[in-house]
């Protein structure tokens, strides 16, 4: 068994090129590491910005009346699936997200919703329908390096190949009066 020994001009003997095969092992995975966590803080950021967009285009539908859109202060917004989707898009292509088929990548239903316990000016209590708005937004986000490197790894995996869906959802009431 050979012993070690430090000499001082020469340093530990026996182990010349320990710390490359080191670095050589660790380096890999150190890597992967580090664009795991660039990959899913960079899909985050896509989910926050796809939430904000969806929401964007919900308040655009709710609100339309009190921000000097197309209806009359009191009823009902006039704002269609068709032009809510393409707020939601407008938004969302600012930020080169692109939906591409908004018609089914972009869910819109409006069920009513009664509430009660509302009071007139003579003290009566009434209940009312109120318009809500819930609007689901469907993003297929594709890793950029993540994918790639795990089909290298397993060849056949689908790992990556449809990308993760992001799904965002919005519901808000419509702001109108309810008398």
């Amino acid at each position: 068994m050979r012993r070690l020994y430090r000499n001082k001009a020469k340093g530990y003997q026996g182990q010349k090129g320990a710390e490359l095969v080191e670095l050589a092992l660790i380096l890999p995975l150190f890597l992967l590491l580090l664009i795991g966590i660039i990959e899913f803080g960079r899909a985050y950021n896509v989910y926050e910005n796809v939430i904000h967009a969806t929401r964007e285009g919900v308040r655009a539908a709710v609100a339309d009346c009190l921000t000097g859109g197309n209806c009359a202060p009191g009823s009902a917004s006039t704002l269609s699936d068709t032009e809510v989707r393409n707020k939601i898009r407008a938004h969302l292509q600012a930020i080169n997200i692109d939906v591409s088929n908004p018609n089914s990548d972009i869910v819109i239903s409006k069920p009513k919703v009664t509430v009660t316990g509302f009071l007139d000016g003579g003290g009566n209590s009434y209940n009312a329908d109120i318009q809500s708005y819930h609007v689901q937004v469907n993003y297929a986000y594709n890793f950029l390096f993540l994918g790639p490197i795990i089909k290298l790894v397993v060849p056949n995996s689908s790992v990556g190949s449809n990308g993760l869906i992001l799904s965002a959802t919005v519901e808000m009431r419509d702001e109108r009066s309810p008398v």
